[in-house]
């Protein structure tokens, strides 16, 4: 997956680089926009939940231990707001509704449960994100801007196991929201293409929680339309928290990275 991710962007960036510059019909910047894509998902989930007496509880790949399935379509929504020449504000929402049922094979610790080995075990696993982003652009040409502001993710992560009658329900959105700072370079190809790339990024520990995450995106797209856009779009999302809190104790390993084509409306 990170290979054909590496060759779309290298085929993005060379595309939008060997393109003719003239008069444009695309702007750098439009007041509002609404993005819709259909994104092709890889995932890479790694959890643990430790018991209330802080036992360490046994580290699961959802993937590789528990029969996940690593790729998923799923659809993602996206608006944004120009609301001045240098000032823009963003939201994006993404929900992965995923769930699987494997056998034991040996003895683990989930929360202050232990599972015996041959134990028939299910999993339903949601995460539901919005991004939220203010970026401030102090550069602006005429073909090109850059800009830098700050974030905040807010992740909701429900994750239940049944094993027969038991049933243990880990809700792990104490891991969010974390904010990040982010940077932005948008670009202008020829007189009907956009090249934009972002990357957000922060380590923070608070109240008991301490983690790490990085956001990227990466998209080219073609004016079509004069007031629709085509695009295919590169997003990569990481998070890294561990927390010893009242509400959840464990840690949550968290790779999303996708492949998405999109349809922008803009006015």
């Amino acid at each position: 997956m990170r290979r054909y991710a590496v060759a779309a962007a290298v085929a993005i960036i060379w595309g939008g680089a060997v393109l003719p510059l003239g008069a444009q019909d695309i702007a750098l910047f439009d007041p509002f926009n609404f993005k819709f894509e259909s994104s092709r998902v890889r995932l890479n989930t790694v959890m643990r939940i430790d018991s209330s007496s802080q036992e360490t509880g046994a580290e699961l790949s959802f993937e590789d231990d528990l029969g996940l399935g690593e790729k998923e379509r799923i659809p993602t929504v996206s608006f944004e707001w120009q609301f001045a020449t240098k000032h823009r504000l963003a939201v994006r929402w993404q929900d992965i509704d995923r769930d699987s049922s494997t056998q034991v094979l040996e003895e683990i610790r989930i929360g202050d449960e232990i599972i015996p080995i041959d134990t028939d075990l299910g999993l339903a696993f949601e995460v539901e994100t919005w991004a939220i982003d203010y970026t401030y652009y102090p550069w602006i040409r005429d073909r090109w801007a850059a800009g830098f502001g700050f974030g905040v993710r807010v992740m909701d992560i429900n994750t239940i196991f049944t094993a027969e009658e038991l049933e243990i329900d880990a809700d792990g959105s104490v891991a969010a929201p974390l904010p990040y700072v982010n940077f932005e370079y948008r670009r202008i190809f020829g007189n009907k293409w956009r090249m934009r790339a972002g990357l957000g990024w922060l380590d923070v520990e608070i109240r008991g929680i301490n983690g790490g995450q990085w956001i990227g995106r990466l998209s080219m797209e073609h004016q079509t339309f004069s007031n629709v856009g085509f695009g295919l779009g590169l997003n990569y999302s990481t998070i890294d928290v561990e927390s010893q809190g009242d509400d959840f104790k464990g840690k949550i390993d968290l790779d999303i990275n996708d492949i998405s084509v999109y349809l922008r409306v803009h006015f």
